[in-house]
C-alpha cells in the first residue's frame, strides 16, 4: 500500500506558476487575461493597433509567447502589412516561433477571448503598469544586492540606483503615456 502511494507522489502535477520568478514568496505582479485580451483585439480590430502601439512595447508582456506574438504583429505593422489572425499565424511561422507560442491554436483562442475592442487602451495600460511595476521589482532587488556589500561606496551606490532607474524602460513609458487610468 505505502508503495502506490509513493508512486502516487511522482505523479502530481507541477504547479502553473514559475516559482523560480516569486521573489519574497511573491508571484511578480501580471495579468495574463489582460495580456489576451489585448492580442485578441488587436488581430480582430484594424484601428486598435495605432492605439496600443503607443502604449506597449514586447517587454510589457510577461508571457513569453504574448511577447513573441506582439513582436511578430510589430514586424507585420513595419511591413505595412494587415495584423490579423492569418498574418500573425503566417509572420510566427515564417519566424519559427510558431509552434513556441502554442501553435495556431493558441493564436486563434487569442481572438475567441474578446468580445470587443472598446476598452483596449485602459486593457493595454494595466498592462503597462503590471510591467512598470515588474521593472521596480527587478531594479530594486539589483540595488538591494549591491547595498549589502560592505566594501561598496555608499555614494556610488546612489549613483548606481539613480542611473538604472534612469536607464530603465519605465522610465520612457513614463515620459510617453499618462500615469494613471481614469475609469470615467
Amino acid at each position: 500500500m505505502d508503495v502506490n502511494l509513493k508512486k502516487d507522489r511522482n505523479f502530481r502535477k507541477k504547479p502553473s506558476v514559475d516559482l523560480s520568478t516569486m521573489v519574497y514568496g511573491k508571484i511578480p505582479p501580471q495579468s495574463k487575461e489582460l495580456e489576451e485580451a489585448v492580442l485578441g483585439a488587436l488581430m480582430l480590430e484594424k484601428g486598435a493597433f495605432d492605439t496600443v502601439i503607443e502604449i506597449l512595447k514586447p517587454d510589457c508582456f510577461y508571457v513569453d509567447a504574448h511577447q513573441r506574438i506582439f513582436s511578430a504583429m510589430l514586424r507585420l505593422a513595419g511591413k505595412s502589412m494587415p495584423v490579423d489572425i492569418l498574418t500573425v499565424v503566417e509572420e510566427l511561422k515564417s519566424s519559427g516561433e510558431l509552434e513556441q507560442v502554442g501553435g495556431p491554436f493558441y493564436v486563434t483562442r487569442l481572438t475567441n477571448m474578446v468580445v470587443s475592442s472598446a476598452n483596449i487602451e485602459a486593457h493595454a495600460r494595466i498592462v503597462l503598469q503590471k510591467f512598470i511595476q515588474r521593472e521596480l521589482i527587478r531594479i530594486s532587488g539589483e540595488i538591494l544586492s549591491e547595498s549589502y556589500e560592505d566594501t561598496a561606496d555608499v555614494f556610488d551606490l546612489l549613483d548606481s540606483a539613480e542611473s538604472k532607474l534612469l536607464r530603465s524602460p519605465i522610465t520612457t513609458f513614463a515620459r510617453t503615456t499618462t500615469p494613471s487610468i481614469k475609469y470615467w
